[in-house]
């Protein structure tokens, strides 16, 4: 089976120059918190997660141990720090590696590169390279167990009909 057959369509993408808050807003409302960031023609430059935004919003928790870590900054700084954090755009927050997938690729391909990669979405790319969809790793599991089942509820009638 191909991903173009499993993958999920019409993907939300956002440019290089959104503001970090339309990011946020766009990311909290998807169903998978994942974001791909495009150019112009729609080819993908990076992606961005919701631990991605996370990770430059909320200070590192060293931050918070002043007893233990002399250069702790103040509350104050820290409340700085996110003010500046901001003013960020997509194109300060997404990660460049990016791992796809072609739309005539095996789902098993994509399946390899999700265990691989230790991710669970993948973007799917058409062959100008430009964002058509994603493919979810459980939509595949979801499609093997139903083939699986599909093939053990044959087998179970073979064996009911040489029995008989």
């Amino acid at each position: 089976m191909k991903v173009r057959q499993l993958m999920r369509l019409k993907p939300k993408t956002v440019t290089p120059d959104i503001p970090l808050d339309r990011v946020w807003q766009l990311v909290s409302k998807l169903k998978f918190h994942i974001l791909p960031v495009v150019d112009a023609d729609n080819k993908i430059k990076g992606i961005i997660t919701a631990e991605d935004i996370l990770k430059n919003l909320i200070p590192d928790y060293r931050d918070f141990f002043s007893e233990f870590y002399p250069e702790a900054p103040t509350i104050e700084d820290i409340a700085d720090q996110i003010e500046k954090q901001i003013k960020l755009s997509a194109r300060d927050l997404m990660n460049k590696r990016v791992y796809t997938v072609g739309e005539d690729e095996d789902v098993f391909k994509a399946l390899s590169k999700m265990m691989a990669y230790n991710v669970r979405i993948l973007p799917v790319l058409n062959d100008e390279d430009r964002v058509v969809g994603f493919i979810v790793e459980k939509d595949i599991f979801k499609y093997l167990f139903e083939k699986e089942k599909h093939i053990l509820s044959k087998l179970h009638k073979l064996k009911q009909k040489k029995s008989a």
